[in-house]
């Protein structure tokens, strides 16, 4: 046991020395060596760094031999202590130093993004950080077998790498972080609270002001296209106006994010960006944007008309650049794609001032030509809604199968077309019955011949009432 003793001390002497060496040999590499140099320069230092580790853990594998032959090493075990102690001091000082240089040389290369040796030192730094947190944690798992405290160097691993251990689950580190985290926000508060409201209350006074700038810009724009002297469809005024609107609303935007130290030069790059791959995503939307501005610039309809488009009938409510609202007669609200509409047949019935009510009349074979005729024109002249020009029209229109016809067509408002529609109808059977005529129904008639058949070949009449009934 004794000589077993001093084999563990002389070990623990040599590797003392070996220590101070090693200590003594590591250096940092000068600031202004090129990336290439600086790597080479820390590849070294984490070389020995890791040489070192191994020395400390050949000489604690040694104690605790000597722990389990029953030698007394309490003076070599604190002495140690110390040592990794210092040694875990230190390395934690250049891990938290390796983090800030990493930090500030990503700045550099985020405002020169051109610079190829900035992008390299990146690199170089970040590789400085993993290797510093790696020789931390060696060092630590060396404390933990002697029963040291190392929850602090833990955490700091953990924030300087950001990589879920199991040390996540640790209650030290975990209280560790919330009381830093807790910290940081009161420190932040208490140094960059009182811009932080001002900036914030700048932000949103710009915002409110652009806001109400819009909407006087957007009564003003809507006044001037209200000038008899644009001939512009209601749509159009809108669209026009709003789009004035919101334009002043976006500069506002954009004055307020530049007031409060956004940057607007980067922010607008990686909108178009963003923009761009948008624009893939969704086709079928810029597909109806570009329907709506041809909906708009060609005016085949405009708000209040009755339009029938995209299988839709009924009367434009409104209409944005991606879809148009329709309310069908029988008050349902129908929203429509605007490249259904534009790729598809439209039918106005309010684009022109006049429209034809095409009416077709049926009377009997037996009725008096004439008579019907004179009918047919007291009834469209009494009307007050139908036009003298163009004249109405009534003509014996065609011989059908059971009914004589008549057309009648009279030229009223588009407005009233329904109107004069549903009168005459009305009208016309009112007058048809009061003066005797009448209006057929389809008929038919079926004529049966009878026939003798054949049995056995004898020839026997067929019952002729029973086929005539």
């Amino acid at each position: 046991l004794a000589l077993a003793g001093q084999v563990l001390e002389s070990q623990g002497e040599v590797g003392g020395i070996a220590w101070e060496r090693m200590r003594q040999a590591a250096t940092l590499p000068a600031e202004d060596l090129s990336a290439a140099e600086q790597a080479a320069a820390y590849s070294k230092l984490f070389d020995l760094q890791e040489t070192t580790d191994r020395i400390f853990d050949t000489y604690l594998a040694g104690l605790e031999l000597a722990e389990e032959l029953g030698i007394d090493m309490f003076e070599d075990t604190e002495s140690i202590k110390a040592v990794l102690s210092e040694r875990a001091l230190n390395v934690s000082v250049f891990l938290e130093l390796s983090v800030d240089k990493a930090t500030a040389i990503k700045a550099g290369a985020y405002a020169l993004p051109e610079d190829q040796e900035l992008k390299a030192k990146v690199l170089v730094a970040n590789e400085r950080v993993s290797s510093s947190a790696k020789a931390l944690e060696r060092i630590v798992a060396q404390m933990d077998s002697l029963g040291l405290e190392t929850a602090e160097h833990r955490e700091q691993v953990l924030r300087a790498t950001g990589a879920v251990t199991t040390d996540v689950f640790d209650f030290a580190i975990i209280g560790s972080l919330l009381s830093r985290g807790w910290q940081w926000l009161l420190d932040y508060f208490v140094d960059e609270g009182p811009t932080f409201l001002f900036q914030a209350l700048l932000f949103l006074l710009i915002i409110f002001g652009f806001y109400k700038l819009g909407k006087v810009v957007k009564n003003l724009v809507t006044r001037a296209l209200n000038n008899p002297k644009f001939h512009l469809s209601v749509l159009l005024k809108r669209m026009l106006a709003s789009t004035a609107g919101n334009v002043v609303l976006i500069l506002g935007v954009l004055i307020a994010l530049s007031q409060v130290g956004i940057s607007l030069g980067p922010l607008l790059a990686g909108l178009g960006i963003a923009g761009f791959v948008i624009g893939f995503a969704l086709q079928d939307t810029l597909s109806n944007f570009a329907s709506g501005m041809m909906i708009l610039f060609y005016r085949p309809f405009d708000v209040g008309d009755v339009v029938e488009a995209g299988g839709v009938f009924g009367k434009v409510s409104a209409m944005s650049l991606v879809n148009t609202t329709f309310l069908t007669f029988d008050n349902q609200t129908i929203i429509l794609p605007n490249n259904m509409i534009w790729g598809g047949v439209i039918k106005n019935l309010n684009e022109q001032k006049h429209r034809r009510v095409d009416l077709v009349f049926g009377v009997s074979y037996s009725d008096d030509i004439a008579k019907v005729e004179k009918i047919l024109n007291e009834i469209i002249d009494a009307h007050d809604k139908v036009l003298d020009d163009p004249q109405p029209i009534i003509k014996l229109h065609e011989l059908a199968d059971s009914s004589v016809n008549f057309v009648v067509r009279p030229w009223v408002e588009s407005d009233d077309y329904w109107d004069v529609y549903w009168d005459l109808m009305r009208e016309v059977k009112m007058r048809f019955d009061a003066e005797g005529i009448s209006i057929p129904f389809p008929q038919r008639d079926v004529h049966l011949f009878a026939q003798d058949v054949s049995l056995g070949g004898q020839s026997t009449p067929n019952d002729d009432s029973a086929v005539r009934a």
